[in-house]
């Protein structure tokens, strides 16, 4: 296997502040996926079929926000983000658990992760979360002023998490690993697991992927649908993907980042050509609905294939830094944070603007990218914040 050192230089590497050393190409590319996030939910108020909720009801909206400019180009883009976005991140996610684990132990690493998950969210859920929603109860009617909003919704709710279910899904999947992996015969195992991977071919290693993706997820999405969500209070999760989550999120734990990177050093081209197939077979039109377990099984392999493209890709291009990369690595976490509220209060004064939905989604996206980022950079200048956030 070829070695990492020779790839990625460590004088090269933009740094966490709770990791010693970071490849440059995941966190390019974690900033890229977020970057689709703060997209995806700005251009959710103009797909075409949206419709508000009334009578104050700001949970039955099609989005939080639903202006009459639509445009049927968004709903593919919502489409395709949905079906890849978030698994790859829980996948960038578990690249650097057994790295961290190791260097600083079980309790400094729980602590940590207490620190830099569970703070925010449950900061968020008091803060980011009512402001955000409380701009689509205005829009279905809502006349109450924030203050008894904010009260209504924390005592007897609804309370969505919005963006922060993934930061409570995060929190419990990193300390179960945490825990799992602090038995030795458990690391001994992942040890050997990983030396019987390095004697196969990478194309065995994807289409293992690929089967054990399918059984954690078919199964469950065919059970369950694809819309039920479980919820407790303001912590909830997309009840048939608990598991496709799990899976990728376990697999980088397994692989970790530098062999993952190494494997794609020499083989981007070819992964990239086949994600590129497997969207393709996404979008293809068809005159009648496919049944639920072929568009789930069609779904679940562009879901993979985007996964291990743009993985490739960011190997292969990702390896120099710049002054804007830098800042961006540094602030993305923030940005995840924060952009939900910015976003949508941005859609919320638009509704008014006379302009088409392409117009109004290009502003959402662009100033709303811009503030979250202004946002989280003054924001981490703060005494104290920037550990966390």
């Amino acid at each position: 296997m070829k070695s990492v050192v020779l790839a990625f230089d460590p004088r090269t590497v933009p740094l966490s502040r709770s990791d010693a050393q970071r490849i440059p190409a995941f966190d390019y590319l974690r900033v890229f996926i977020i970057f689709l996030v703060v997209l995806h939910h700005a251009v959710m108020a103009y797909c075409a079929g949206g419709h508000a909720a009334g009578g104050g009801d700001y949970t039955k909206a099609t989005a939080p926000v639903v202006d009459a400019a639509q445009w049927d180009g968004f709903n593919f883009m919502v489409m395709a983000n949905d079906a890849f976005f978030m698994p790859l991140m829980f996948l960038l996610a578990g690249l650097f658990v057994r790295p961290n684990l190791a260097r600083k132990g079980l309790n400094r690493y729980l602590g940590d992760r207490a620190l830099r998950l569970g703070v925010p969210l449950l900061v968020g859920i008091v803060t980011m979360v009512p402001l955000s929603y409380y701009i689509s109860y205005l829009q279905s009617g809502g006349t109450a002023d924030f203050a008894a909003f904010w009260a209504r919704m924390v005592t007897a709710g609804p309370w969505p998490s919005g963006p922060l279910w993934f930061v409570g899904a995060l929190l419990v999947f990193d300390a179960a690993a945490a825990l799992i992996l602090s038995r030795n015969s458990v690391r001994l195992g992942v040890r050997r697991l990983l030396a019987t991977l390095d004697r196969r071919p990478k194309g065995v290693w994807f289409l293992a992927f690929l089967a054990l993706s399918t059984l954690v997820f078919l199964p469950a999405v065919t059970l369950l649908g694809a819309s039920f969500w479980l919820t407790a209070g303001p912590f909830g999760i997309q009840a048939s993907r608990i598991g496709l989550y799990a899976f990728f999120f376990v697999a980088g734990v397994i692989v970790g980042a530098g062999r993952l990177a190494a494997s794609f050093e020499d083989r981007w081209l070819r992964w990239s050509v086949l994600a590129v197939l497997a969207a393709t077979l996404f979008f293809a039109p068809h005159d009648t609905p496919w049944p639920a377990v072929a568009d789930g099984m069609v779904m679940l392999l562009f879901c993979v294939t985007m996964a291990v493209g743009l993985l490739a890709l960011a190997v292969r291009f990702g390896h120099s830094r710049s002054t804007v990369g830098d800042s961006l690595c540094g602030n993305a976490y923030g940005i995840y944070l924060l952009h939900y509220p910015i976003v949508l209060w941005i859609q919320y004064v638009l509704l008014r603007v006379p302009l088409g939905p392409v117009a109004k989604g290009s502003l959402a996206v662009g100033s709303g990218f811009a503030l979250s980022w202004l946002a989280a950079s003054l924001l981490r200048r703060v005494p104290g914040v920037a550990r966390i956030v």
